[in-house]
Parts: C-alpha cells; structure tokens; sequence
C-alpha cells in the first residue's frame, strides 16, 4: 500500500488499484491489469465513475455486501466481464454503468433498487439473462441493442417503459409487462423483430410514438380501454400484423400509426376515436375493409393513401373533413357516400380509385360542389 497524490487530492495504492483516502471509494482499476478475477475490499462503499471502464482482462469481478453505489460508466466497455451479480445492498446504479460489455451474458440483482440510469445495459449484445430489479421504471435505453436477450419478466412494480428501452433487440420473443404499467415510451421495443406476441395490461395509458416501429413478427394487438393516447407511427411498419382490437377510449389515431401494416386486412375504429391522422393507415396494401364509427369528424391528409386493396368503407354521418390524397391510390375502392356534413375535401383526395363508379352525395351540399368543380361529375349517385 502506498500514498499517490493527483490535483491536489490523496489516494491510497493497493497493487495498481486507486482507492480514496479513506478506503470507502474504488476509484480506479487498471485498465491492463493481467487477472481475469478480482474481488472488492469489504470496507468499499462506491465504484467510481469510470473505475472499470475499458478494462481488457477481467472476466469475474465479486462486489461486496457492502456496496450501495456503482457510478456512471464504471464498466462501460469491459470487454471479458461475464456475469455481474448485484448484492441487495447497491441502491444506485448509474447512466451506462456496463454498457457495450462485449461479453456480459448474465445479470443478477439479489435486490431492489432506488435509481438506475439511462443505458445501463446498452450494447450488451451477448447479454442473455438479467432477472430485472424492483423499480418504478425501465430506464431509457436499458437495453438498447441487446442482441441475444430472448426473454425478460418485469416485476410489478414497473410504471414507465421509457423511451428506446429495448429497441434494437432483436431476438427478444417475449416479455411479461408488470400489472401496474401506465406508459410505455417512444421507440420502446422498436426493431424488436422476433416479439411475435405482447399483452398490453389493463391499466397502461399510454404507448409512445413509434414504440413498437418495425416489430416485424407482431401479428395480433389488444389495446385495452384504459390506453387514451396512442403515439404516432406507434406500430409502423409492422408488417404481420393482421388483428387488432382496438380499446374504447383512443380519441385519435396518430401520424404513421399502422403505415405499412401489410398484413391487415380489416380495421374496425372505435367510437372514441374523432380523428385519423395523417398517413395512419397509409400503404396497408392488404386492407379491404374500414368500420368506422359515428363520431369520426377528420380524416386528415394521406390517411388511407396506397391502401390498393381497400374496397369496402362507410364514412359515418359525424364527419366534418376529408384531407388531401386521403383516399389516393385506393384502387379498388368502386363507391364511397360522403356524408353531408362534411365541409372540406382536400386536393385529391381519391385521385387514382381507379375502379370507382359511385360517389353518393346529398344535393346542393358541399360534396357535390366539391365533385362538379373538380370534374368528377360523372361520379355523382343522389
């Protein structure tokens, strides 16, 4: 043991490794140092910020009961660190404490925790078992990038999934949400190719823009009553996705929502819901059949635009606005009855329906002035 002196502030030596005066903080380990195994003094309290980062050969590192903090980055990039276990005494765990550890495939908390930061576990990519602590959140990029986690169980205490916590994962098959899940957050389980199932618990509220983006292998969805905000492009590009029963209470369906849903082939809207966003089911090309409920009063730009299969919809009575190219390249679709309240149909808005034949309008209403100054007279059914 010697005394080294750096800016001013004094650290004990312990054969290469840099610890506090006082012998509570771990403060730095060699990067080089040659042993595969180390265990902590009993009397540390903290691993510093940094402490492991980088570290070249250890594969085993024992951290004592007496540890309640682990700081930001402290093995960030060990690259032969293979299983951690957390004692119940750690408390704190901090922004990309372990993250991009090449090799880490198991993770063990024997405890809850108070605080873990934002890419714990980013870029873990051997990572295959974290049984996950007792927490109010999933931090946001968690697990980011965990390429061989196939499965995880969250306890029930989890409220919030925040945002990108397990994007990128792409062998995640299954997981099982806590019971008291309010939020799951934007880009959550985006790119998760592999989840071919979720249930979505009674209770959540809320699912963030482009949570599930590219879930490529989802083919089924219940929303429940309790979900009243649905982000944009929530379920974009999720191309087996063929069921979806919606809850009662979403008022709007987002930008993007369902764009490139190849796979569905019947929607049925909710009362809830009076407004369809932009490009919400935009390029569904399998799409044959829209039920859309009273109480609708927007249809916005590009909705329903490229739904090439489409040929069976009832606008109901309440709508007040169809948007630009809501219904462009709707090819299949041979009638629609434009309701006489609406008072705006934007610029094209069934542009290329090649196979349309009937548009039943009211008389002297503002859809027939729309179809006779746009040169589709001949469309026209009373």
């Amino acid at each position: 043991m010697k005394y080294v002196y750096k800016d001013g502030v004094m650290y004990i030596k312990i054969k290469g490794v840099l610890y506090d005066q006082n012998m509570e903080n771990l403060v730095k380990f060699p990067s080089n140092k040659d042993i595969e195994s180390f265990t902590l003094p009993n009397e540390i309290k903290v691993i510093e910020k940094g402490a492991f980062k980088k570290n070249k050969n250890l594969k085993e590192i024992t951290i004592s009961e007496n540890i309640t903090r682990i700081k930001k980055k402290a093995f960030k990039k060990s690259k032969k660190l293979k299983n951690i276990i957390i004692p119940e005494e750690v408390q704190f765990i901090g922004k990309s404490a372990f993250e991009k550890c090449c090799k880490l495939k198991r993770v063990e908390f024997q405890g809850p925790l108070q605080k873990l930061g934002s890419a714990a576990f980013s870029g873990c990519k051997k990572l295959e078992y974290i049984n996950f602590p007792e927490l109010s959140y999933v931090p946001s990029l968690c697990f980011s990038e965990c390429y061989s986690l196939e499965k995880i169980e969250l306890p029930d205490t989890i409220k919030i999934i925040k945002e990108s916590a397990f994007s990128d994962c792409k062998s995640l098959k299954e997981i099982k949400l806590s019971k008291s899940l309010t939020t799951i957050g934007a880009l959550a389980f985006c790119e998760t190719t592999k989840l071919h199932n979720i249930e979505l618990p009674d209770g959540l509220k809320v699912i963030g823009d482009r949570a599930f983006k590219e879930a490529t292998s989802l083919e089924e969805l219940k929303i429940p009553c309790s979900v009243f905000t649905l982000g944009a492009g929530a379920f974009e590009d999720c191309k087996l996705l063929n069921k979806i029963d919606f809850g009662c209470n979403v008022p709007i369906i987002d930008e993007l929502t369902f764009h490139g849903c190849d796979s569905l082939k019947t929607i049925d809207i909710p009362e809830s819901v009076e407004a369809i966003k932009s490009f919400a089911f935009s390029s569904c090309k399998q799409l044959e059949t829209i039920i859309l409920k009273n109480g609708l009063k927007d249809i916005d730009d590009c909705a329903f635009i490229g739904c090439v299969n489409l040929n069976n919809i009832e606008l109901p009575k309440s709508l007040l606005k169809i948007g630009d190219s809501a219904f462009q390249y709707c090819s299949r679709l041979e009638s629609i009855e434009i309701p006489s309240l609406v008072t705006y149909i934007g610029n094209l808005a069934f542009d290329n329906c090649l196979s349309l034949k009937s548009v039943k309008v009211e008389k002297d209403s503002y859809a027939e002035k729309y179809m006779k100054d746009n040169g589709l007279e001949e469309l026209i059914t009373y």
